[in-house]
């Protein structure tokens, strides 16, 4: 009896240290995976931020397992392929892996890769979307990119250095197609499908990109102010080709050509590039108090933002268009959608909701 009760308590034992060491094997993996994969979609959102030519771009996978983003062929600007793994190298990153020791894989929205040879045909602003899907547990749409964690190798994978580079002997269920893939797939763990994945979307992306068009334009607006022989800021794009029309108050930002003096590059103070490249004047809503346009005088009323008064000139960034919304347009609501901005003209808010495609004012007191 004693035996047996001995024998018992060692088959307990083991099966109680096999499950538990199973669960905490679990859990450590998580841990690293997760963690690699956030570190790499926060690089990836920084450099798309702060991308001097086309902010909001991302750069080529790495397909050759050394850690660099790919150039687009020396005969055009497309990437060699939209999947691969992570550049950890060109993003300032460590070597990440995920809790089975495996690099980090990655995918990209061709119009979101860096240079598409698209050009002037596909300007890089908020009304940019993604066109990567994700089907299964975890369905989405509009996705810019994906972040993958290829996990341990399951049926019949062989990553051997002659596969190193091949998608198939890493990712698995439809996400291995490859070049020209545009639906990637979620679910749960079995023996022949391990992929994690974590999506990039326009919100995370296209949001920190709009304050940074949003700083640039309020200092450009300051220097021309600064600078002009009117003493005043210029007249608003009511036509939304990024040029002035005299006496236009309310519209879109002049980054082409400016009214009533001309944007100056002698001056220091010429739009950037990227700005009208990218068309940010046809998604962007400028407002120009009457007291500081040309010919105002100073008995002449200024704008109003929350409980901020005596303000000159406010920008509404308007995030992506919604359904029912018609670029480029005359109309106030097909740009600015919370109604408190798009009524007189005078009081504008902050709205409090948290969605991406809400409006963000930004405003000057200051000259």
């Amino acid at each position: 009896m004693l035996l047996t009760v001995l024998v018992l308590a060692i088959g307990l034992g083991a099966m109680f240290y096999s499950f538990f060491g199973a669960a905490r094997q679990t859990i450590a993996y998580d841990r690293v995976t997760n963690a690699a994969m956030a570190q790499a979609k926060d690089a990836l959102i920084g450099y798309a931020a702060s991308d001097a030519n086309r902010p909001g771009s991302l750069p080529c996978p790495d397909t050759d397992n050394d850690g660099s983003a790919e150039s687009p062929f020396t005969s055009g600007t497309e990437c060699p392929s939209y999947i691969g793994r992570v550049p950890w190298r060109t993003l300032g990153l460590s070597d990440l892996r995920d809790g089975s020791g495996e690099r980090l894989w990655y995918a990209v929205t061709r119009e979101f890769s860096r240079n598409p040879s698209c050009g002037s045909t596909c300007p890089m602003n908020s009304d940019t979307k993604g066109t990567l899907t994700i089907a299964g547990t975890s369905p989405a749409t509009n996705i810019i990119a994906v972040v993958f964690a290829p996990g341990p190798v399951v049926a019949t994978q062989d990553r051997s250095m002659a596969n190193q580079n091949t998608v198939a002997h890493y990712l698995e269920g439809r996400n291995e197609t490859g070049i020209g893939i545009s639906t990637f797939v979620t679910g749960a763990t079995t023996t022949t499908f391990d992929d994690r994945l974590l999506t990039i979307s326009g919100a995370d992306v296209m949001t920190p990109v709009e304050k940074r068009a949003a700083r640039v334009i309020l200092q450009l607006l300051a220097d021309y102010r600064s600078d002009s022989d009117c003493d005043c800021y210029p007249w608003a794009d009511n036509n939304w080709n990024g040029t002035g029309n005299s006496g236009a108050r309310y519209g879109g930002i002049p980054l082409v050509s400016a009214s009533p003096d001309s944007w100056s590059s002698a001056a220091g103070y010429n739009p950037p590039a990227w700005l009208t490249t990218n068309q940010w004047y046809k998604v962007i809503f400028y407002a120009v108090s009457m007291r500081d346009a040309d010919g105002g005088s100073s008995g002449d009323p200024r704008f109003i933002v929350d409980s901020t008064g005596n303000v000159r000139v406010v920008l509404i960034t308007t995030g992506p268009a919604v359904t029912g919304d018609n670029r480029p347009s005359s109309n106030w609501n097909d740009y600015v959608n919370d109604s408190e901005n798009n009524d007189d003209g005078i009081q504008f808010i902050t709205p409090l909701s948290t969605a991406y495609a809400r409006d963000r004012v930004s405003w000057r007191t200051s000259p």
